[in-house]
């Protein structure tokens, strides 16, 4: 996903280019709004409303928030099109057992496609620079990444794992999609609230 602002793109105003599903997303009085491209990658000319709770897979859905909040949000949420998202395991998923509670785990998942290759990382007590989820996530990454072959490696059903957030690796960062996926991290670390220093790489970082 790209934010691409109506200077510059195709369309008068703000829109997310999503080159991956051959389309762009806009807001119209606070609706989203899907363009399609033709075969010569031309945005047509009338858009069709989309409901993100009502018009996707559950599993899709996150996806779709994200786009919207960064249209709402403009240049600020620069870093939600980022193609690495966070997610927990869904409760009572088996193709996630093994995975140890807390880690962090991190894919850059294809629309439309109904599996996921995730890696994750998790902390033995006292493992440096593994403190805070986004140190994790960070190690997860970079494999992910550089495709390295590991055992942490796990190709998913997506339907089994919940996006919670969007990774930036630039900044080693992990946002959060909205409160309720602020909750979902909580739980997934065993806390009652989310520690906003989780969020940002800290143990071992340069």
């Amino acid at each position: 996903m790209e934010l691409i602002t109506g200077m510059t793109g195709e369309l008068p105003g703000p829109y997310v280019e999503c080159p991956e599903e051959g389309c762009a997303y806009t807001l119209a009085e606070g609706r989203l709004m899907r363009h399609r491209r033709d075969a010569d990658l031309v945005l047509r000319a009338k858009p069709i409303a989309v409901d993100p709770e009502a018009d996707a897979p559950e599993h899709e859905r996150p996806r779709l928030r994200r786009i919207v909040r960064l249209l709402r949000e403009g240049d600020t949420a620069a870093r939600l099109a980022s193609p690495f998202v966070v997610f927990v395991p869904r409760a009572g998923e088996g193709p996630t057992a093994g995975i140890l509670p807390g880690s962090g785990i991190v894919g850059a998942p294809v629309p439309g496609h109904e599996t996921v290759v995730v890696h994750h990382e998790g902390a033995r007590p006292g493992q440096v620079g593994m403190t805070r989820l986004a140190d994790r996530v960070f190690h997860a990454h970079g494999r992910l990444a550089r495709r390295y072959p590991s055992v942490t490696r796990k190709s998913v059903p997506r339907v089994s794992l919940v996006e919670v957030g969007t990774y930036d690796p630039a900044a080693a960062v992990i946002t959060p999609i909205d409160a309720i996926a602020e909750a979902a991290l909580a739980a997934w670390l065993g806390e009652a609230e989310l520690d906003p220093a989780e969020l940002v790489r800290g143990g071992g970082a340069a």
